[in-house]
């Protein structure tokens, strides 16, 4: 959620509209509500989705990478998901709950320009998916 907020904060900003976003889902859609109920993702969900991220963890680490879930903009476009970043680009050096944003422009192509420090931190992200949690109650009556 920290991801797509901080997007809409940038498009915000920028003055600029977001015509395509793509968001990857966190849990394959055989997983999703309607489909598995919540005592079967509980029994037998979690445990694929491990298998499913230690996957991507060996593939990542095999390829000298690392996983981050990411929010890039590219002109109109925006995605987020979880990506492999390689391990010594400053995306794979994050570490704990900092934040980073790279910009790259014209100007930044080659380097871009890095913008890093602390993020939320526990308490504050407890407040901010309570908060989450609070207003999708409103989505179900």
């Amino acid at each position: 959620m920290d991801s797509i907020k901080l997007k809409l904060s940038f498009r915000d900003a920028a003055g600029f509209s977001i015509l395509q976003t793509l968001i990857e889902s966190l849990y394959p859609e055989d997983m999703g509500p309607g489909v598995m109920t919540v005592d079967d993702f509980l029994q037998n969900g979690i445990a694929k989705l491990d298998q499913n991220i230690e996957e991507r963890v060996k593939k990542a680490s095999s390829n000298g990478c690392v996983l981050r879930y990411v929010c890039m903009i590219e002109g109109s476009s925006v995605q987020v998901g979880i990506r492999e970043v390689p391990k010594d680009s400053p995306l794979g050096r994050l570490r704990g709950s900092d934040n980073i944003v790279e910009i790259r422009s014209r100007c930044y192509k080659e380097q871009p320009l890095v913008i890093q420090g602390a993020g939320a931190g526990n308490d504050t992200t407890a407040a901010g998916v309570l908060a989450d949690i609070i207003d999708m109650q409103d989505l179900f009556p």
